[in-house]
């Protein structure tokens, strides 16, 4: 029979018997809830059996925990598995658990989630930065984007710890994400772009097409990785973007799917990738036929691969690029820069803000506004530029 008693206004204490275990007593649980306001006797009454029953059925299947003796840390393994998992990105993923088991627990995981404040938070966030605090070899500060990053991550985790009923309110409520410091995007001007094309030349036919790739669609170091040539439409001038190469600790180099669901896009090329594309696929099929049984690659037939026909990793394309720039004398960029190149390139040359954003794969375009937001003022100015010398007439020079 359901057992609970008023504890005060629309308060009740239910309170379930346990089973007497090996060397164990027997005993019981409590949990107290809230009624909803407004209704009758018998309503509420069967409200509170119902209640009852499912709060028994948690404490027979070993799922109850009194949330008073929750610890942060144990709760966090209730979220990894009943909430977050495969819930993000591979490489989300690992940094989450960086995040956690590196910054976040060994301070304050022994806390109970019930006597967590927003103080509590406020704290950490203002001390975990500095290396002295965390007894870090490293001498720099955290990096804005992983203060970012924990701060989501422990929004995140609370909000799920309300929604589960555990706690009341979020300690994270109220705070907001540390500004990220606007940043210039580096990348090569329209000089920088064509000099670096004639120095391609030169270079293997697949480092140049990957290069060219870069600048021409905005695609990162981990779509180019994944690319297969199914992807590839030679008739139409396309690419499909649907799957990227990652590489984590725990998993070793993988094909996962895109950053977010917005990278998965389709994107126009120009005919001078059609024409080098048409090159680099002969030249992989005379490779695969003269190599026979040597031939290391798979079904996936991967648009990039070494000599024996395994896939370039998204590593290997950014360390050839650094040896290519050394050999050059161009200037350095990263090779992550040759995507803010390719946006650079089409604002300047008028292409409007929603095709870029959608090249790129953003998610909203208020990434895109934000990322580029010196390059489309600069555009501007020369749109105005252009009304200038259009409308300016003789007496007024």
């Amino acid at each position: 029979m359901p057992s609970y008693e008023h504890r005060g206004k629309n308060s009740y204490r239910l309170t379930v018997e346990t089973e007497a275990g090996i060397n164990q007593k027997r005993g019981r649980e409590l949990k107290t809830v809230k009624v909803p306001e407004g209704l009758s006797p018998k309503k509420q009454k069967d409200w509170l059996d119902a209640e009852w029953h499912k709060f028994k059925a948690e404490v027979e299947a070993g799922a109850y925990i009194a949330p008073e003796k929750m610890v942060f840390s144990a709760f966090v393994e209730e979220w990894k598995t009943k909430h977050a998992k495969g819930l993000y990105a591979v490489k989300t993923e690992e940094m989450n658990e960086y995040l956690l088991d590196n910054l976040f627990l060994p301070h304050l995981g022994h806390f109970k989630l019930y006597d967590f404040k927003t103080m509590h938070i406020v704290s950490f966030m203002n001390k975990i930065p500095y290396p002295k605090f965390r007894k870090s070899k490293k001498k720099k500060p955290l990096a804005q984007s992983t203060m970012i990053s924990l701060h989501r991550l422990l929004k995140n985790i609370f909000e799920v710890a309300v929604a589960w009923k555990v706690i009341t309110s979020s300690p994270m409520d109220g705070l907001k994400y540390p500004k990220r410091k606007k940043t210039k995007a580096n990348c090569y001007n329209k000089q920088e772009a064509q000099q670096l094309t004639v120095l391609l030349d030169k270079e293997p036919l697949a480092f140049k097409v990957i290069i060219v790739l870069a600048i021409t669609t905005g695609l990162r170091r981990g779509e180019i990785a994944g690319l297969e040539w199914r992807h590839i439409n030679l008739d139409k001038g396309t690419i499909t973007i649907e799957q990227q190469m990652v590489y984590t600790k725990k998993t070793g180099h993988t094909i996962t799917d895109p950053k977010t669901q917005d990278a998965n896009r389709l994107v126009s090329i120009p005919q001078l990738v059609v024409d080098l594309l048409k090159e680099l696929r002969k030249q992989s099929i005379r490779e695969r036929e003269k190599l026979g049984s040597e031939w290391k690659g798979d079904d996936r037939l991967h648009v990039f691969t070494t000599a024996i026909g395994s896939p370039y990793r998204a590593t290997y394309i950014s360390n050839r690029w650094i040896e290519f720039i050394k050999d050059s004398g161009l200037r350095y960029i990263k090779f992550h820069e040759l995507r803010h190149t390719s946006a650079s390139l089409l604002i300047n040359s008028g292409v409007h803000s929603k095709v870029v954003s959608d090249r790129l794969g953003h998610s909203d375009i208020r990434i895109t506004m934000n990322t580029y937001g010196h390059v489309f003022e600069e555009a501007e100015h020369a749109a105005a530029e252009v009304f200038d010398s259009m409308l300016r007439t003789k007496s007024s020079k």
